[in-house]
């Protein structure tokens, strides 16, 4: 049985579907809804460099980065 919010949400996105003129939207869900590949593919050379950077990872040889370093410098570039 489904909780009483879930069944809440649906009906309140349903409510908001039925309202909406425009296509584009409805065209957006309609491609979540049939799980559509987006159309979006990775060139060759990106494939090869995420198998790279993937193989640099699992040996070893790139220690990534912590999340407060990513932070960091997303927040320097930011306010650049």
């Amino acid at each position: 049985m489904q909780s009483t919010n879930l069944q809440k949400d649906k009906l309140a996105l349903i409510e908001k579907i039925i309202h909406t003129e425009d296509q584009s939207t409805i065209d957006f869900l309609k491609s979540i809804l049939n799980d559509e590949s987006s159309g979006y593919e990775l060139t060759d050379e990106q494939q090869k460099i995420v198998r790279e950077s993937t193989e640099n990872y699992l040996s070893g040889k790139d220690k990534g980065k912590s999340w407060d370093e990513i932070k960091s410098r997303l927040t320097s570039k930011r306010n650049e």
